[in-house]
């Protein structure tokens, strides 16, 4: 049982050290796929009134609003595109179901690593 545990926890610490070996800059920019392929458009804070959107949003979270009616989701994004990210509910939609196939995607890869064959000097052990 012991070693189940030390294999465990050798497997699980595996998988955050290669989580951590991505940088900001890589989930910053995959999130930004993320957001445009779901639909989402970009639009610069080129100017000041858009400026003034930008920084008046929390960076890096989505915000609904209303408008004419229908619902409009922004995402800041001050630190990397310099711009605000707008979609509708069906690139909202979209969105999270592409973050919960990616975060399925992740915990399958962690399960087949903490099911894998026996590490190196483990064999006949268990």
């Amino acid at each position: 049982m012991e070693r189940a545990r030390y294999r465990s926890a050798l497997a699980l610490g595996a998988v955050l050290l290669a989580a951590g070996c991505a940088t900001a800059g890589d989930a910053a920019s995959e999130r930004e796929d993320l957001l445009a392929s779901a639909g989402f458009v970009p639009k610069k804070a080129d100017n000041a009134a858009r400026m003034a959107s930008m920084k008046a949003l929390p960076p890096h979270q989505f915000v609904m609003r209303n408008r004419n009616g229908r619902t409009v989701y922004l995402y800041a994004d001050p630190t990397v595109c310099g711009c605000i990210y707008i979609g509708d509910q069906n690139a909202y939609d979209q969105y999270r179901q592409r973050m919960t196939a990616r975060q399925t995607a992740t915990d399958e890869q962690i399960r087949a690593i903490m099911s894998s064959a026996p590490l190196a000097g483990e064999e006949g052990l268990l």
